[in-house]
């Protein structure tokens, strides 16, 4: 709810007679209470509504005598009973329920308890003169020099010190107590004396394996720390890479940007669409070396005229021993005729229905490097065919090679 207060505990006042149900050894005080509301304002809007409500429901319990009137007392009253503060300057104490001195008569001694008392001052201890000087040491000592008479004679105690002018063990050194030191019995033990060795023995001996456990807990935290600042440094160093990286991508990004746009005024366009104009551009240009390459090498040049007799007549001579092995495989003339050409006959002439040309024609009419015209579909000419060259009886006087029959 933003609230905020204080509380500590507190020893019961030693130097008044303990009564019967009175007999609590501590007191808790709690006070200086603070409403701090959140910077939020709906936040704040609903701790106030909280607190409303709590106020509320303790103030209600406000018992209020017969013929008197609320008041400010009764409130506190209230409050105090539900153990609630509301005000800057209200304060309650809360006795401690399960610690209790055993008798009430007599003064408390700590062999009686199985846990630490306060130390018990009381008013009528000592009634000679001497303690009377040594219980106005304070105020003495607040006085100036010119107020004491000279001729009296002012009483100090000298300071506690807990460690004895002596040599003392290193062992001891760093577990004796601060504060002064009484005997099972309540007697004061002179730091130095054989006690005081004796119980700093004894005290050794209780405290050495809390010793123990508190330097291995030192060296624990000792290494946790370290690991700790070797964690810290790990990620700082990691997040240092992280930035260095994250300006080097910006970089990067940039510089891409910076070419993609001077691209994109060399190729006249915009930067969204310079990729697809270089891949245009690519592939036009690997068409147009493929189109070059194909036309450079269209037809393998032909053979010189030895190289073609020296062929044939390897393969006349093949041809030739390949018969005489496999007689069977030639056909009758009169079947070789009819399965090569078809023919017909008219008024007792043999007229071939099929074109028929020579190997040697075939020779004179090779043009190497007439282009293809199955290879590129894109040049088809749709006009008129040339005309065919046909082995007829009426182009017997044309200059064409004719039949080699």
């Amino acid at each position: 709810m933003g609230i905020s207060y204080n509380s500590r505990y507190i020893v019961c006042n030693s130097n008044r007679k303990f009564k019967p149900g009175r007999t609590h050894i501590y007191h808790k005080l709690m006070n200086n209470f603070q409403l701090t509301p959140s910077p939020n304002p709906r936040t704040a809007i609903k701790q106030k509504i909280r607190f409303e409500r709590s106020c509320r429901r303790i103030l209600s319990q406000e018992v209020i005598k017969p013929g008197a009137v609320s008041s400010t007392s009764t409130k506190l009253a209230a409050a105090k009973k539900g153990r609630f503060l509301f005000l800057p300057s209200q304060k309650f104490t809360t006795s401690l329920k399960h610690l209790r001195y055993k008798k009430t008569v007599d003064i408390p001694k700590q062999k009686d308890y199985n846990f630490t008392i306060p130390h018990y001052f009381g008013n009528n201890m000592n009634t000679t003169n001497q303690p009377k000087t040594t219980s106005n040491t304070s105020i003495a000592t607040a006085m100036t020099s010119a107020s004491v008479p000279n001729n009296e004679i002012l009483f100090t105690v000298a300071p506690y010190n807990p460690t004895p002018d002596m040599f003392i063990p290193l062992k001891y050194r760093d577990i004796i107590p601060p504060d002064p030191i009484y005997d099972t019995f309540g007697s004061f033990i002179i730091p130095g004396s054989r006690e005081w060795f004796a119980y700093m023995y004894q005290l050794d001996l209780d405290t050495r394996d809390d010793c123990f456990r508190k330097a291995d807990e030192a060296n624990f935290a000792a290494r946790m720390d370290e690991l700790y600042a070797e964690g810290v440094a790990t990620r700082l160093h990691y997040k240092q890479y992280q930035e260095e990286r994250s300006r080097d991508l910006a970089d990067l990004r940039l510089q891409e940007e910076i070419r993609t746009q001077d691209l994109a005024i060399y190729h006249g366009t915009s930067p969204k669409n310079v990729k697809y104009r270089q891949r245009q551009a690519s592939d036009l240009t690997n068409w147009s070396n493929s189109y070059h390459n194909i036309m450079s090498n269209c037809t393998r040049p032909t053979l010189s005229k030895y190289q073609k007799k020296k062929k044939k007549k390897l393969l006349q001579s093949e041809m030739d021993s390949f018969f005489i092995n496999y007689p069977k495989v030639l056909s009758p003339l009169s079947l070789k005729v009819i399965t090569t050409r078809s023919q017909f006959f008219d008024k007792g002439n043999n007229i071939p229905i099929d074109p028929y040309t020579s190997d040697d024609t075939k020779e004179i009419e090779t043009r190497p490097l007439k282009r293809i015209e199955r290879t590129f579909d894109h040049f088809r000419s749709y006009s008129t065919p040339k005309r065919s060259r046909l082995d007829t009886l009426s182009a017997l006087d044309s200059e064409q090679a004719g039949s080699s029959q």
